[in-house]
């Protein structure tokens, strides 16, 4: 049943774990193996004791409660207060602290694998930050004996990397040279951060000599009944994002200057964009390339018509209206690599695209907006009714346009959250059934007198037959009092 909690992750001392991040068999390409990496851990960690909300989301309970046991008496210790007061007044978070991950060398030294600079490893750090958080966290990993934490995990990141293999049948590393004809020497890195939940990055580091790591950290944002993680064929799309950065952003950083007018589009999606922490116009450019990139390698894969158009509806749903155009764009890219060898030599066309997007920006969203699927009607109350029938048996609701019943990832067609903290009250008491024409949905509940429920259509699977998403639909009402 698709009624879901929705929030879109034993001692020895021999530290198996410790991933070589020096140049060793370098431009190896063959394919890559998912590995924990202490590095990782230690930072989302501290960012977590520093209470950053992007490293206290990972739904793998049991692993969380375990990292709040363990160092809750280090709350205190200079590189939390460190990451504290830099998330607080430079905004460091999220990708921000992954790119220091991979420019630490092993554990317990963790010094700078390459020079820092106030750009390197970010420039939401500034070199002194980047210096001084690099020590702390040294002293960190030493007084916790971080290592300890990392053995008495270790039969549990074992498990993580074999229930990963699964997802990289379809890895191929290869495309990213044909595709963005870059002929840079470079390693590929996979690495799984437990505790980062949803959250899931692609940083790189460039060596003096222009050879370069590059890092695709995936989440977890599914688990078994016993609370260890679990990943499928949906992970796949992340890894590709994720190794996408390394080749969009410096291509993009390139051309910046010629993307002013991406700002325009910007103030029209600013609230979608800062939903997903993306704070500013060349992100949004940025992430919108890396995810039509995406799909083009989801198309030379040879992946169904219907799994590319909803991966193009996903995105417009997100904010990124202009997808459908953008992977059209892509795909000139693609029949004229005889002109344009390189994708860094096709952003002046990429500029081009988004000057001409800009002045009908407006019109864009309302046409998608006019395509979408919207809740009509619900019966036998209205929403938000004050006054329900407590002896209410069913639910109808109504769309403006018919459904497909086996949309979503499961192919259920429907997808409805409640809060988890709240269960009682979530009335919805059977799995959901589409009614002649795909048009209603009814929906079995169990009510009591004087009661408030609430529960979300979400566009996660409810969607038209040509794929356009439902716009989110909040029901709320409370049951009228029973008087004997």
């Amino acid at each position: 049943m698709a009624v879901s909690t929705m929030r879109h992750l034993r001692l020895s001392f021999v530290i198996v774990l410790i991933f070589a991040c020096a140049r060793t068999s370098r431009g190896s390409e063959a394919g890559v193996s998912p590995k924990v990496d202490p590095r990782v851990e230690l930072l989302s960690i501290v960012f977590r004791l520093a209470g950053n909300s992007e490293y206290n989301m990972s739904p793998l309970k049991t692993y969380t409660a375990d990292i709040d046991s363990y160092f809750s008496p280090y709350k205190e210790h200079p590189a939390v207060v460190l990451a504290r007061k830099l998330a607080s007044e430079r905004d460091v978070g999220f990708d921000t602290v992954m790119n220091l991950a991979v420019h630490l060398s092993p554990a317990p030294a963790l010094n700078p694998l390459v020079t820092f600079t106030d750009n390197v490893p970010d420039p939401r750090f500034g070199k002194d930050n980047a210096v001084l958080l690099s020590q702390r966290l040294a002293d960190f990993y030493r007084v916790t004996h971080f290592e300890k934490f990392l053995a008495a995990h270790q039969s549990f990141y074992d498990l993580a990397e074999k229930r990963f293999r699964v997802v990289l049948t379809d890895l191929d590393l290869n495309w990213y040279k044909t595709f963005y004809g870059d002929m840079r020497t470079g390693q590929y890195h996979l690495i799984l951060g437990m505790n980062n939940g949803g959250g899931n990055y692609g940083p790189r580091v460039v060596w003096p000599d222009g050879h370069e790591d590059l890092f695709s950290i995936i989440g977890c944002w599914t688990q078994d009944d016993s609370r260890n993680p679990t990943y499928n064929a949906d992970y796949l799309p992340t890894i590709i994002h994720e190794f996408n950065h390394s080749f969009v952003n410096p291509a993009f950083a390139e051309h910046k200057s010629e993307f002013a007018s991406a700002k325009q589009i910007y103030e029209r999606v600013a609230d979608k964009m800062r939903a997903q922490a993306y704070g500013n116009s060349d992100t949004m450019v940025i992430e919108s390339l890396v995810r039509a990139a995406v799909i083009q390698y989801l198309e030379s894969r040879g992946h169904e018509s219907r799994e590319v158009r909803n991966e193009i509806r996903g995105e417009q749903r997100v904010g990124f209206v202009w997808m459908d155009e953008l992977v059209d764009l892509l795909h000139q890219y693609d029949s004229q690599r005889s002109r344009y060898t390189t994708f860094e030599s096709w952003m002046p066309v990429v500029a081009e695209f988004y000057r001409s997007l800009a002045p009908r920006i407006a019109e864009s969203i309302a046409s998608f907006n006019r395509h979408c699927v919207h809740v009509a009607s619900l019966q036998p109350f209205p929403n938000q009714s004050t006054s329900a029938d407590p002896e209410t048996k069913e639910l109808i609701i109504t769309f403006d346009k018919p459904l497909d019943p086996e949309a979503g990832p499961r192919h259920h067609g429907y997808s409805i959250s409640c809060d988890s903290d709240a269960k009682e009250h979530c009335p919805i008491s059977g799995t959901p059934e589409f009614l002649p024409g795909n048009l209603s949905i009814k929906l079995q509940v169990s009510l009591k007198p004087d009661c408030e429920y609430s529960f979300v259509l979400t566009p996660l699977a409810f969607a038209s037959p040509d794929g356009y998403p439902l716009e989110t639909y909040t029901v709320t009402f409370k049951t009228k009092r029973v008087t004997q």
